[in-house]
């Protein structure tokens, strides 16, 4: 159970530093619709391979 809650305090503070990253970076709305579905996708494999 430790490994779980590791795991995701860690894609927690991954996902926290990509928002900062990308609050941070010039781009346009376009691009950051298009890294947020990714993002969205990426948690959702993750969730689905973890049940």
């Amino acid at each position: 159970m430790n490994a779980r809650i590791g795991f995701m305090a860690g894609i927690g503070a991954g996902l926290m530093a990509g928002a900062f990253a990308g609050a941070m970076a010039p781009t346009g709305r376009r691009e950051i619709r298009k890294l947020g579905r990714a993002v969205e996708k990426a948690v959702d494999n993750v969730i689905s391979d973890m049940r």
